[in-house]
């Protein structure tokens, strides 16, 4: 039998998850490209061979991170029991904007994988919708489950936007709106925040359009 005082003490994170951790914040205030492991060294309080020990370099823990968004993908677009399709996709779009509006780093590393060129280091491209096997299969699996929601919407009829469509433009628009709407904060021990009601108004609007 468990202890009650073992059901609730939260589990404690290793140092890999705190190493993503911080470095996912540092990304957030100071972008990718200025990502510095020294300083996610620094935050957490470890000597820096010990970030080499669980991971291979910078772009070790950017690939780590992608996969951190990937798994949250598994999560969106699910109709809930009863949910009409419209207002799951539109329930879900706004889910996908808190997400990254509550993650900046993401996406500031999607929008950095996108701007490679296609048919460059394919292995770095984890968001693209339309370059064969460097989609992951969480994205995949996302786009999948909106075009049953778009197909019942629509009923077979024609003049349906098509799933990579749907996707393609929610994305781009929220990569566009939060980048424009990313403040930094005072210092780097202060929580960055982004005013998420001009987005969701936003999102909202498109959706409209998109599935008029």
């Amino acid at each position: 039998m468990v202890e009650e005082n073992q059901i609730a003490t939260p589990r404690r994170r290793n140092t890999k998850e705190r190493i993503i951790d911080e470095a996912e914040k540092l990304a957030s205030i100071h972008g990718i490209e200025h990502l510095k492991l020294q300083d996610v060294a620094d935050r957490i309080g470890i000597k820096l061979p010990s970030v080499y020990a669980h991971f291979s370099g910078r772009e070790d823990i950017l690939a780590a991170m992608g996969s951190r968004i990937n798994r949250s993908f598994t999560q969106m677009f699910h109709a809930k029991a009863g949910e009409a399709p419209k207002e799951a996709l539109r329930r879900s779009a706004e889910e996908l904007a808190q997400f990254l509006g509550n993650n900046p780093a993401y996406f500031r590393l999607m929008l950095r994988d996108l701007s490679v060129p296609l048919g460059y280091d394919p292995i770095n491209r984890r968001f693209t919708l339309t370059h064969g096997n460097s989609i992951p299969l969480e994205l995949k699996d996302m786009q999948e489950r909106i075009r049953k929601l778009i197909e019942q919407l629509y009923l077979g009829t024609e003049g349906a936007i098509d799933a990579e469509n749907f996707l393609s433009s929610i994305i781009g628009t929220l990569l566009v709106k939060l980048s424009w709407s990313d403040k930094p904060p005072t210092n780097d021990q202060v929580e960055k925040v982004i005013n998420m009601e001009p987005v969701h108004a936003y999102i909202n609007n498109l959706v409209d359009r998109l599935l008029k």
